[in-house]
């Protein structure tokens, strides 16, 4: 575990720093919301594959294979394995990759647009559209104009007309957007609530004027051309039209609690003759480049997904054989690629970014062939090179197949909740990139301590329960949950007590503004009422692995998606009007996990058993973690100058904030005797 924990450590500082960069170079914009949603897909695998599935099936009958007929009949079987996942995931990438537009509809449906109709078919008739845009924690309104050339938009852009645009509020009330006069005689848009909105690529075509003191008669005025407003005359309505650009863009205020925007577009008919050019009008709630990118990148990084796969395979082969280093380290590669791509970035100077975005998902493709290079040679190094050839589909290669189904989705059940997670924040713009960031920083107790628990746990439980030591394995499982407690429920008070100063230490920048950091800061809160639960999922499952049972975690792993799910959808549609609709997933992914913690023990039927003393521990450890929460809170309040101040005073805060906590921590559990220092050495000493 300290092999495994230590190297994920220094992964885990990597991953800090590249995703640091990120945040500054992208924060939490259209193209970083494309990067995560985009990264999400072989990231996810990467977890799913190399953190516990694929060695939740491979590795037990491995192992049994080396310990029953040796260890050259054991490679063949493993060499049949490698051979058959190539050819599978070669065809299965050939298929996606053509195919990723259709699957990043279902990925992130919130990137595509609320209106979309082909304009190339109206011809030279006048025609009417309405749309209704549910813009609940939306921060911008686009409307757009596509199509084949410029000449085609500028067509359509001067023919559209917005006889009506209106927001209804939470309340259900209509709220209009006026417009008055600058200074300098220059139109201003406002909410009839008197917030100004900020908007780009309108262009007033009609004014309605309401009548003067002298004749009090109506009038309407183009306001293109010159006019004059008379003594008492008001703007009562305004029709907008395009831009020849195609684009226009509607701000919405900060915090604000509307509902709905709603328009009414009116296409003008074209004069006689006039050549018929084909374009489509998209009304959007996220940037309409999201979409398209996200496809994009998803593109390029799809290969890693086929890498690291094979890399898992690999990595099931060390662990098996307890070269626990590799596996462990070949993260690290992933990380100083992409720190290495930013860091190109900077010195090529490039601020556009759509170029940060596509260097970053090269990036992730390289990393990922280097990663299954560095096993395979580890691997050869080990005398067990896995040499590619024809799959015989053999009944053992069928019962790995089966025993992995299973698997993938119990040992990914996190990995599930963050993809239906994503899939909902797609209506909530910077929700997804918000997320990712805040689950970064829950992701390094959880790799340090869950995933290193995990790794070592299934090969030593297998091992004794192959041997018939029973006792021994609870004995394992329990002394995991005591080390996961013991780390995790301090780690969590720390994220939730000072949720915004984590964040803006690390990530805060002219990109990642205050209110990034306010919200990603309540999203790792979120998540982090869960974290001991990840991690004791981690501990649990190698209970039934270890004995070729999958289908139990599978069915408790659908049962917590199905109350992820309905979490979710009612938790974001609740805080949604606020803003924080994403909050509402991190807190339904931490039910989630504590859901499929209860069905994982109650599964286990008295296996491992809990004394009324560990009880004792495990509450004298919440206390522990409670009192130290309490301590870094007031230590944050102490020192705000420091954490409103300059970066280096930021992170001086914050070094102090969270070592005060350690050593606070550190003196409760001895003091209230949750643990002492001879248990912890025994905890780390070699069995």
């Amino acid at each position: 575990m300290m092999t495994v924990s230590g190297l994920t450590l220094v992964s885990r500082i990597l991953g800090f720093l590249r995703d640091v960069l990120i945040a500054r170079l992208l924060g939490t914009g259209p193209v970083a919301d494309a990067f995560v949603a985009a990264f999400r897909f072989p990231n996810m695998f990467r977890r799913i594959f190399g953190e516990g599935a694929y060695n939740a099936a491979f590795v037990p009958m491995f192992g049994r294979k080396v310990e029953e007929v040796g260890t050259a009949e054991a490679v063949k079987f493993a060499r049949n394995t490698y051979s058959a996942l190539l050819w599978g995931l070669g065809i299965l990438t050939l298929i996606a990759i053509p195919c990723m537009h259709w699957l990043m509809m279902v990925a992130v449906p919130g990137f595509l647009p609320k209106l979309d109709k082909e304009l190339g078919v109206i011809g030279a008739e006048r025609a009417f559209y309405e749309t209704v845009v549910d813009i609940r924690g939306a921060k911008e309104v686009f409307i757009q104009v596509t199509g084949k050339s410029d000449p085609a938009v500028g067509h359509w852009s001067e023919r559209i007309l917005l006889e009506e645009m209106r927001f209804i509020d939470h309340a259900g009330v209509e709220v209009p957007i006026l417009v008055s006069f600058d200074s300098e005689f220059q139109p201003v848009m406002s909410l009839g609530t008197g917030e100004e909105l900020k908007s780009t690529g309108f262009m007033r075509t009609r004014m309605f004027l309401s009548g003067d003191k002298q004749s009090g008669v109506a009038r309407d005025v183009d306001p293109r051309e010159r006019y004059r407003l008379n003594d008492g005359e008001e703007v009562v309505a305004v029709t907008h039209g395009i831009t020849s650009g195609g684009l226009a863009r509607l701000v919405l205020p900060t915090d604000h609690r509307l509902d709905e925007f709603r328009a009414r577009f009116v296409i003008k008919r074209a004069g006689k003759g006039a050549e018929v050019r084909r374009a489509t009008l998209r009304v959007y709630r996220n940037h309409p480049a999201s979409f398209d990118l996200t496809v994009v990148l998803s593109r390029i990084m799809f290969c890693y997904l086929f890498f690291m796969a094979l890399a898992a395979h690999l990595s099931g082969v060390l662990n098996t054989f307890k070269k626990f280093a590799m596996p462990a380290a070949a993260p690290i590669i992933l990380n100083i690629v992409l720190v290495s791509a930013l860091g190109y970035v900077w010195v090529m100077r490039w601020d556009g970014d759509l170029q940060i975005g596509k260097t970053l998902a090269w990036g992730v493709a390289v990393a990922g062939f280097l990663q299954f290079v560095a096993l395979w040679l580890a691997c050869a190094h080990a005398k067990a090179p896995m040499i590619a050839g024809k799959p015989s589909w053999n009944p053992e290669l069928k019962k790995l197949l089966f025993l992995m189904g299973p698997g993938v989705i119990a040992a990914g059940i996190q990995q599930v909740n963050l993809i239906v997670g994503g899939i909902i924040a797609s209506f909530q713009q910077g929700a997804i990139s918000t997320l990712y960031y805040a689950d970064r920083v829950n992701q390094l107790p959880l790799g340090m301590i869950g995933i290193a628990l995990g790794v070592v746990l299934l090969p030593e439980v297998t091992r004794r329960i192959r041997s018939g030591r029973e006792r021994e394995a609870a004995d394992s499982i329990l002394k995991g949950i005591e080390l996961a407690m013991l780390l995790t429920l301090p780690a969590a008070a720390a994220m939730i007590a000072i949720h915004e100063p984590l964040i803006s230490g690390l990530f805060e920048g002219n990109k990642f503004d205050a209110e990034a950091v306010r919200k990603t800061g309540w999203a790792l809160a979120g998540f982090a009422l869960g974290l001991p639960g990840y991690v004791l999922i981690k501990v649990l499952q190698p209970a039934y692995f270890a004995r070729e049972n999958t289908k139990g975690p599978m069915r408790m792993a659908g049962v917590a998606v199905a109350v992820n799910i309905l979490c979710s959808l009612l938790l974001f549609n609740l805080m949604r009007p606020s803003g924080y609709g994403h909050v509402g997933i991190a807190i339904a992914t931490a039910v989630s996990a504590w859901v499929n913690v209860l069905l994982l023990w109650r599964g286990l039927h008295g296996f491992v058993r809990i004394s009324s003393e560990d009880w004792k521990k495990f509450t004298r450890m919440l206390l522990a973690s409670a009192a130290m929460g309490a301590v870094v809170w007031g230590a944050s309040k102490l020192l705000i100058p420091w954490l409103d101040g300059e970066i280096w005073q930021k992170n001086s805060a914050l070094v102090l904030i969270v070592g005060t906590g350690i050593t606070v921590y550190a003196i409760l559990v001895i003091v209230l005797r949750a643990t002492s220092v001879t248990e912890i050495k025994a905890s780390f000493g070699k069995k």
